[in-house]
């Protein structure tokens, strides 16, 4: 009982003091967003300790990216690159994650050291005469991640992923994944059906 009051204790003024020091990385936010350095800010929102950074990111990217739903955690270290994401209900988010252009859907745990690319062709080589910095870049794309998911620690997420899936830990994953079902490996490989 004890217990249950004092973790209740810290969360309210944890959230209490999170709210003023959200506010300035909002603000930082948008200007990032308006100068095309929005990664930069979302790194230094990264880097705030224990549940007051955790609220603050919530309150941050709450503001920011696109859509940002209900009971969604933001682990130290974790950050998204690009405004256009989307997340949905009961998402947490591990320690250090990467976070592309990507739309997470209600129920996702994803571990830590994950991340997420914007799809698997971003850059260009095709041209053998010029250096591949130069290339014209390809474009990103939205990786789409279905509800009930859990991500294992240091995978790899290029393409989608259906709904009720399990991605194994150290996973690369660059073809979409089915609904209903354990994958592994690299890359990621259907390993059984749920």
């Amino acid at each position: 009982m004890f217990g249950k009051l004092l973790r209740t204790f810290f969360k309210v003024v944890g959230t209490v003091i999170a709210i003023p020091i959200a506010v300035p990385f909002i603000l930082l936010g948008w200007i990032g967003i308006a100068c095309d350095r929005y990664a930069e800010v979302s790194v230094l929102a990264a880097h705030l300790p224990f549940y007051v950074g955790e609220c603050s990111r919530y309150f941050y990217y709450k503001f920011t990216l696109k859509q940002v739903g209900r009971k969604v955690v933001f682990k130290y270290g974790s950050f998204c690159q690009y405004r256009n994401t989307f997340i949905g209900n009961r998402v947490l988010i591990g320690f250090y994650n990467i976070l592309g252009e990507v739309t997470i859907g209600d129920d996702v745990l994803l571990g830590s050291y994950v991340n997420i690319t914007s799809g698997k062709n971003q850059h260009s080589f095709a041209d053998v005469n010029q250096k591949i910095n130069a290339q014209p870049a390809l474009g990103r794309v939205m990786v789409h991640i279905g509800n009930d998911v859990w991500i294992g620690n240091n995978a790899v997420i290029a393409a989608d992923i259906g709904s009720r899936c399990v991605v194994g830990l150290g996973s690369v994953v660059v073809k979409k994944l089915s609904s209903h079902g354990v994958y592994g490996g690299n890359p990621a490989k259907l390993i059984k059906q749920i």
